[in-house]
């Protein structure tokens, strides 16, 4: 009777699902409508100004894919920046560019009441960091996490070394702020400059340690574009030919010293010559190959002229100055990146699930390399005590060790699940745009100028308009803490009021009690 009953209801709600659909005169109707998408944006502001204070491809190229996308929307975008980008660029020579060498800044956007959106990827430039995250970038001791470091090394990190950085910073923020005055701006306390605005981080909680960022601060990486150049015939026959390559980049606008580069292209012959490696590519870029030694000396006793592997001589050893990094990482035969450690190069090698030996060279790198470590995923080199035998035993780890392949699998996952967010970034910029119109005003000459801290009102939290001792509710946790204090100190006279005329009435009874006694004894 029971499954009778069930199998009834089932048909009952098939016969209600299905009569969503009606009939009206012979055709069918469908009782739903398309949500509309498309915003009104025949009034929006549609020119967009890119100013970066570098020019180098990994700092670009992700705020102008974002840059690709609003073009692709109908905006008209210019990029401000040094050096001739955009004009070398395969994937961005669509996006006109002002070559300037001045450093950009908010300022600007400020002073002529322009919407503006910052980009970084580092939240060390825009935000304090909780007392929990730090960056070595402060000083020795502080890690990007300080979950297991000493009360000494947290009290460094979180007291001293801000206070030093603020002390280090006074007099490039005082020059900025005379600067500032000069042309009518407000002066700024802060030395990271004007940092209540939109900010879009090129990053994701995983590589990044959590926290709890304010609406200001938007988390849209890792960006990468959707095409990438392709192997050339002779990489891909090198990488077919070498099922245990090592991949080396150093980035395309930092160096390390020379005694560093002979130390890595040593350790690259030593882990050919052990079998542990079959191939090694090296994109050198920055290289100078004149301050290498002349040669080489194996372990073996074999001597390698430099000469050789300079000119690809030799048969597992493929050096060039630009290298296709994201094809070879994408490549099944390439086992392990040895690589600075820059976002780029950490976002495209979590992207391929790509093993890293990390050589931190400056400025977020040494931060980007203790990131990848925490994952699993990678290990670290120090740059100021490279030795062979340390790239050898840590290339053998990531070999050999299945954790570092399982976690950087860990790591592709959230790479790419969050690589679609950069959409979100293109629509972040687009909200500031349009919102510009409602809540802007035309200038004498028809120029839309808005009020930024009114623009972003609907993502600046309460509190920093209510000042520390508001916005912290000192005050109400100060009472409160006043009354609990004002009523334990009452209980406690209360009852000590209480245990005082108990014991005075006690003693009275046995005064009164023991002179009955002594009375009755003496009669």
């Amino acid at each position: 009777m029971y499954s009778k009953l069930w199998y009834l209801a089932i048909f009952i709600i098939l016969f209600i699902n299905t009569n969503l659909v009606t009939e009206t005169n012979g055709a069918k109707k469908t009782e739903f409508i398309q949500r509309e998408l498309d915003i009104d944006k025949s009034d929006t502001p549609k020119n967009i100004l890119v100013g970066s204070i570098l020019g180098g491809v990994s700092h670009l190229n992700p705020i102008l894919e974002i840059c690709k996308i609003l073009v692709d929307r109908g905006y008209n975008v210019t990029l401000l920046a040094p050096g001739n980008f955009t004009a070398t660029s395969t994937l961005y020579r669509s996006i006109p560019q002002i070559i300037i060498d001045n450093f950009a800044c908010f300022d600007l956007a400020w002073k002529l009441k322009k919407p503006v959106v910052g980009y970084t990827s580092g939240t060390t430039y825009f935000t304090p960091p909780p007392p929990i995250r730090s960056d070595p970038i402060m000083g020795r001791g502080c890690h990007v996490s300080m979950e297991n470091e000493s009360f000494y090394n947290r009290f460094i990190c979180a007291v001293v070394q801000p206070l030093r950085a603020i002390w280090t910073f006074q007099d490039s923020l005082n020059n900025i702020n005379a600067i500032r005055a000069e042309v009518g701006v407000s002066k700024d306390h802060d030395f990271r400059g004007r940092t209540d605005t939109l900010f879009l981080l090129d990053n994701f909680f995983g590589f990044e340690v959590p926290t709890a960022w304010p609406p200001l601060h938007q988390e849209i990486g890792p960006i990468l574009p959707d095409i990438f150049p392709n192997l050339s015939s002779d990489l891909d026959l090198f990488l077919s030919t070498h099922p245990r390559t090592m991949y080396i980049a150093l980035g395309s606008c930092i160096f390390t010293t020379p005694e560093n580069y002979a130390t890595i292209l040593q350790s690259a012959l030593e882990l050919i010559h052990q079998n542990i490696l079959d191939g090694v590519i090296w994109a050198t870029v920055k290289f100078n190959e004149s301050e290498l030694p002349t040669t080489f000396n194996l372990s073996n006793g074999n001597i390698i002229p430099t000469s050789n592997l300079i000119n690809n001589l030799h048969p597992h050893i493929y050096i060039m100055k630009y290298a296709p990094q994201f094809a070879i990482l994408s490549h099944e035969n390439t086992k392990v990146f040895l690589s600075h450690g820059g976002v780029g190069s950490s976002h495209e090698s979590m992207y391929t699930a790509t093993p890293m030996l990390v050589l931190p060279i400056v400025f977020d790198q040494p931060g980007n390399a203790e990131r990848l470590e925490l994952t699993g995923m990678a290990l670290k080199l120090s740059k100021f005590d490279l030795k062979v035998d340390d790239i050898i035993s840590k290339v053998e780890r990531l070999l050999n060790e299945e954790s570092f392949k399982t976690n950087a699998k860990r790591m592709q996952v959230l790479a790419k699940f969050n690589s679609k967010r950069k959409y979100r970034g293109a629509d972040l910029i687009e909200i500031m745009l349009n919102w510009a119109k409602y809540d802007g005003n035309k200038n004498e000459n028809g120029e839309l100028e808005v009020d930024i801290q009114t623009l972003l009102r609907s993502w600046i939290t309460p509190d920093s308009r209510m000042g520390f001792i508001r916005g912290n509710y000192l005050d109400v946790f100060g009472a409160a803490l006043i009354i609990t204090l004002v009523l334990f100190i009452s209980l406690g006279y209360g009852f000590y009021k209480v245990v005082l005329f108990a014991f005075r009435k006690w003693s009275l009874r046995s005064r009164e009690s023991h002179q009955r006694l002594s009375k009755a004894k003496n009669e």
